[in-house]
């Protein structure tokens, strides 16, 4: 069963952790980071990049999909498909790319109908404790020893748990904290999920409702530990030791497709989604969530925000077409700058400077500032369409397409402070 009394400290240390000075390496172990919020404490990286980019490290293809990466230690963590209704959780060496383990299995290609949703995993490998959890779009959930690829446990959120699938196939990537993982499955009965996450066994199942394709996160609320999650009709705030519902806000779009991982600050909750509500600031007190702020024009769909000073970083797809890239105060939704000259992607925010990779492949270092962003240097490291998250862990950066074509960029300094 989940324990309160033994989950509230080991959450306090993690948010301990995030808060902590930045250090000059540091893991990425999950999505988003090891704060969850698409950045990284990791600092001292070469910013001086030659004409033509930083030099690669290594090459690879982990097959089709939007998994992104998890690093610690020495070890690369992504999941593909070969196009031939085969997944697999694939763990690489991070210096030089090779193979150190690969779990195969059954899994079809054709997850859904829609061809602007790339077909493959959606959801990216968690490492917690020595083990690697996954999610499959058919719901198949893993729990792997990350040192050897081994079965330690798995379960089906359709067959075992009574989930629903969504229309494009399962796309969160699985919370685990305080020895629990947590799931979106969606269904009428336990539509979040809450496994031991050592043993897989079910800790708690509660409430019904579409599974959205965020991911979920804890985080505190009015000095509260909560999970929230932006499920596919509604964002919801739960207490994380045993599903109860603490506050609710309904939204939704076109096939359920909540899809940007929420940002928290303060009170504040900024979700977003293409329909017609767009992107709402919600503050949270006294057990209710009330919108601050509501801005239609602005939507996310595949990509999160990047935490920024006490501003939000977003790709506006809202606008198909246009090039739009804005900063924003998550408290009041006041727009502070807009850029048009990247093309749409993913970013992540490390030593004052994002990292952003762009649907087209193209790598940009640009620094924010309070009136303008200032782009330091662009380069093409990948062919091809990606909506995939980049990963600076220990100096390397990892970025990928998705077909799964993947490039391991080296931004340590050489002895003499230059890009190795």
């Amino acid at each position: 069963m989940f324990r309160p009394a033994s989950f509230a400290p080991v959450f306090a240390l993690v948010l301990g952790l995030a808060a902590s000075a930045p250090v000059p390496a540091a893991d990425w172990p999950a999505f988003q980071g090891p704060s969850q919020n698409n950045t990284t404490p990791e600092t001292g990286w070469a910013k001086d990049w030659p004409a033509d980019g930083p030099p690669d490290l290594w090459k690879a293809n982990a097959g089709r999909g939007l998994a992104s990466f998890a690093v610690v230690g020495q070890h690369v963590y992504t999941a593909g498909n070969d196009g031939a209704d085969q997944d697999s959780i694939v763990c690489l060496d991070l210096d030089t790319g090779n193979e150190v383990w690969r779990h195969t299995y059954t899994c079809k290609t054709a997850a859904h109908l829609m061809p602007i949703v790339p077909f493959g995993p959606g959801a990216t490998p968690t490492v917690a404790d020595g083990r690697v959890y996954t999610l499959s779009r058919e719901g198949h959930a893993f729990c792997l020893d990350a040192a050897t690829g081994k079965v330690v446990w798995q379960k089906n959120l359709l067959t075992d748990l009574g989930g629903k699938r969504p229309v494009y196939g399962y796309a969160s990537s699985v919370l685990v904290k305080g020895g629990f993982a947590f799931y979106d499955a969606g269904g009428d009965s336990g539509s979040t999920v809450c496994l031991n996450a050592k043993t897989g066994e079910v800790s708690w199942a509660a409430g019904k409702g579409e599974a959205g394709y965020a991911s979920p996160l804890l985080s505190q609320l009015s000095g509260q530990e909560v999970l929230i999650l932006f499920k596919g009709e509604a964002l919801v705030v739960l207490d994380p030791t045993n599903g109860k519902e603490l506050a609710s806000h309904a939204t939704t779009t076109r096939d359920f497709s909540n899809c940007a991982t929420p940002s928290v600050k303060g009170d504040t909750i900024f979700i977003s989604h293409t329909g017609a509500e767009g992107s709402t600031g919600l503050r949270f007190a006294e057990g209710k969530l009330t919108p601050a702020w509501n801005e239609r024009d602005l939507g996310l769909l595949f990509n999160s925000g990047v935490p920024w000073d006490d501003h939000l970083i977003v790709f506006n797809d809202q606008k198909r077409g246009v090039k739009d890239l804005r900063c924003l105060d998550i408290a009041t939704g006041k727009v502070r700058w807009i850029h048009d000259q990247i093309d749409k992607g993913t970013a992540i925010l490390s030593d004052g400077h994002l990292l952003i990779l762009t649907s087209t492949g193209e790598l940009v270092l640009a620094k924010p500032g309070a009136e303008q962003l200032e782009i330091l240097q662009r380069v093409q490291v990948l062919p091809g369409k990606g909506y995939v998250l980049p990963v600076l862990s220990q100096g390397r950066l990892l970025c990928k397409n998705n077909t799964g074509d993947i490039v391991c960029l080296d931004l340590r300094r050489s002895s003499s402070g230059s890009v190795k």
